[in-house]
């Protein structure tokens, strides 16, 4: 009887040990489908994406924003950044067209169940304006006028580099510019964003003729007089002044005739320099002595000029008016 007491022992521990194994199969089942479904349900909830077509920032033109969503909910809105609810607007699929600054929130309802929110800050700049002049290098005082094709927008600027608010320059009238100025200005429009900054530098030179670029110009002809065997030119302070004025003449008047009608030459009997040998060359546009050099050697007529073996003295002119470069050689024999 002992014997049968232990073996029955032995297997009731067996059974028992069978049963609670699979109680603990049966809980682990459970468990693992109830962790299925809460990660379907939460896939489920994810492939629902509902979101504004637009990111909040700064835009320069109205813009026209949707609702897009890819699931079967209903989409409530608001654009003065209350929080929605099924009280709100219901978009119907339109474009929301916006035009000043708004905050746009929306809410995705599925049944009474907020499934999705969605919020963009969407400002709209005010118009870009735009100066009359545009910046660069100029001889002489200059006036500049700022215009904008909004007519609510007022413009104000600075003139000492800092960027423009509502506290600075409100533009009234035609800004003079008479020295060295960096130029900047936007505007402002009710219930939009201050418009982009526009920046104009403007240089005013004192001096209209480039004397360093007229030196380089001369060492280059005699540089390339030398290559054809031909003796130097030299200079005289009154053909240099001569032919600066004949320059400052060729950038409002491009002839080889002086603006009250007379032949070029008539400048160089003023000085008293009327020669034998005697001729012109003229040019505009190019930056460099060597450009302008290159432009007149491609010519026949401007390089015999050039290498003229009768000529004897040269008068450089480079006069810059702010918007290009006006060149003048002009060229004698001996007396």
């Amino acid at each position: 009887m002992l014997k049968f007491a232990v073996n029955f022992n032995k297997r009731t521990e067996y059974y028992m040990s069978l049963k609670s194994t699979a109680a603990a199969f049966v809980t682990a089942a459970l468990l693992t489908a109830s962790a299925a479904l809460s990660t379907s349900a939460y896939a489920a909830s994810k492939t629902i994406e509902v979101r504004i077509s637009h990111e909040s920032g700064y835009y320069d033109t109205t813009q026209f924003v949707t609702m897009i969503s890819d699931g079967s909910t209903e989409i409530y809105y608001t654009t003065d950044g209350s929080k929605p609810d099924s009280e709100s607007s219901l978009y119907d699929g339109k474009p929301i067209i916006i035009e000043e600054n708004t905050v746009v929130r929306m809410a995705s309802y599925d049944g009474s169940d907020v499934v999705a929110t969605d919020k963009v800050s969407i400002k709209i700049r005010s118009a870009v304006p735009s100066a009359s002049v545009s910046g660069g290098t100029y001889n002489d005082s200059i006036k500049v006028k700022l215009t904008c094709l909004d007519p609510e927008a007022d413009i104000y600027y600075t003139t000492d580099g800092t960027a423009p608010t509502k506290d600075s320059k409100k533009y009234k009238k035609t800004i003079t510019i008479n020295e060295d100025t960096t130029l900047k200005f936007a505007t402002f429009a009710p219930g939009l964003s201050r418009s982009r900054v526009i920046t104009e530098k403007y240089v005013i030179s004192d001096d209209e003729f480039d004397n360093s670029l007229c030196q380089a110009l001369f060492e280059l002809v005699n540089e390339t007089r030398a290559e054809y065997g031909l003796k130097p030119l030299k200079t005289l302070p009154d053909l240099t002044e001569a032919a600066e004025i004949r320059a400052k003449e060729y950038s409002y008047y491009q002839s080889h005739y002086r603006p009250d009608g007379t032949k070029w030459d008539s400048i160089l009997a003023a000085y008293d320099l009327r020669r034998n040998n005697r001729a012109e060359n003229l040019a505009y546009y190019y930056e460099t002595a060597k450009g302008v050099l290159k432009c007149w050697m491609s010519d026949p007529w401007h390089k015999g000029n050039i290498l003229n073996p009768d000529a004897k003295y040269i008068g450089i002119g480079c006069y810059d008016n702010g918007y290009a470069k006006y060149w003048c050689q002009l060229f004698i024999g001996g007396e």
